[in-house]
């Protein structure tokens, strides 16, 4: 520090010495020219000096400039500073901790913003991503909320490769999760044989849950545990594939880590493990009728074929739409309902929005509200500035 203070001192008297001599030449060049039309030697100087503005004043303006009066500003205004917080100690905590409550704050809300209406998924692509909706009346049994459609449902659009590169399925949810210790209840993915590969992951080791670990029911009992999982409750096992862990009980084979990047489509949920859908009587805290048409429980994604935006896709799949309405009418399992009902189920249409960010009801809930909070702290900041 004392070696920096040295060299600024010694900088500032150089510059000083420069602007003296500079200001010295231009001074007796003005007075040259005046005794040189017959003015008095000592006239001429005086004159010179009153046309130059004072040498003085000069000197100030052009030290104004300098970083390193600006240097030496900040230093004696921090120095004013620290003697009056130490001579009021109150003041000097009240205002440490206005500053710290203040700057958490507005860091919280900034991170909240960011991760849950900005940050796009860190997959292959996220520009790509559509989430798929049904819009009406589907005379099935929810689990979950928001944007519910049947497994069945997911398999059919899977083949709507006129729009669509891939379509993949997810259930958030819940299962006590054992790895040779106390079961904890813990977030997990119930996800198709499609899901990783639409989205573009690869495994940080051994594989991730393919379209093989999702044909029959309870016939893959396999699971993809996520990094942190990985290192927090297994230390970072480098023989963990092929371990087993308990989901409710049931033993699964770990086939694959997750990348660290990657926590699942939800910006707001983390889930410790991916479990094919397959598996969900295993997997689920509650008996989800896998292949049933009324049962609404999937989120559906699919992965736009390049040059088809969300509307070109949403336009194309009406015509298909409505023909899986007729027959899906028409199917043995259709529930005896009245005309009116009958009448909303063959209205209803299909929905295809952007979903680069994911999806998230947390997002849904907290979307106004962050924007109003975004823009006070806008309007606060300017109103300070």
């Amino acid at each position: 520090m004392r070696r920096l203070l040295n060299l600024f001192g010694s900088r500032r008297r150089r510059m000083e010495q420069d602007l003296d001599r500079e200001l010295l030449y231009h001074v007796e060049r003005r007075a040259g020219d005046l005794m040189a039309s017959g003015v008095d030697e000592s006239e001429a100087r005086r004159q010179a000096v009153i046309e130059f503005g004072g040498v003085v004043r000069v000197q100030e303006e052009v030290r104004d400039a300098w970083f390193s009066r600006w240097l030496d500003n900040c230093g004696r205004d921090l120095r004013f500073a620290m003697r009056t917080l130490r001579r009021s100690p109150g003041f000097t905590a009240a205002t440490a901790l206005s500053l710290a409550l203040g700057i958490g704050a507005n860091a919280a809300i900034f991170s909240l913003f960011d991760q849950l209406l900005l940050r796009r998924l860190p997959v292959r692509e996220p520009e790509r991503l559509v989430l798929v909706d049904w819009i009406g009346s589907n005379l099935g049994t929810n689990w979950g909320s928001g944007n519910l459609m049947s497994y069945p449902l997911c398999r059919e659009l899977q083949e709507q490769d006129r729009f669509f590169e891939g379509v993949f399925c997810r259930h958030p949810g819940t299962s006590y999760v054992s790895a040779g210790d106390r079961p904890e209840q813990l977030p997990i993915e119930i996800v198709s044989g499609s899901y990783f590969d639409v989205l573009g992951i690869r495994p940080e080791m051994g594989r991730l849950i393919e379209k093989s670990d999702d044909l029959a029911p309870e016939a893959s009992p396999v699971v993809v545990i996520s990094y942190h999982y990985w290192k927090s409750k297994l230390g970072g096992a480098p023989d963990v594939v092929g371990r087993k862990v308990l989901i409710n009980r049931y033993p699964m084979t770990v086939i694959g880590v997750a990348p660290a990047k990657f926590r699942g489509v939800d910006p707001a949920e983390r889930p410790v493990l991916w479990v094919p859908a397959t598996m969900v009587r295993q997997a689920n805290l509650e008996s989800i009728p896998l292949f049933s048409r009324r049962a609404q429980w999937m989120h559906i994604f699919g992965r736009l074929r390049p040059g088809v935006h969300a509307e070109l896709a949403k336009i194309g799949l009406q015509p298909w739409f409505r023909s899986m309405l007729d027959a899906d009418l028409n199917g043995a399992d259709f529930p005896r309902v009245t005309a009116e009902q009958r009448s909303r189920f063959l209205a209803s249409t299909i929905d295809v929005t952007p979903a680069a960010e994911g999806r998230s009801d947390l997002r849904n809930r907290m979307k106004e509200p962050l924007w109003v909070l975004m823009a006070a702290l806008c309007c606060c900041s300017r109103w300070r500035a």
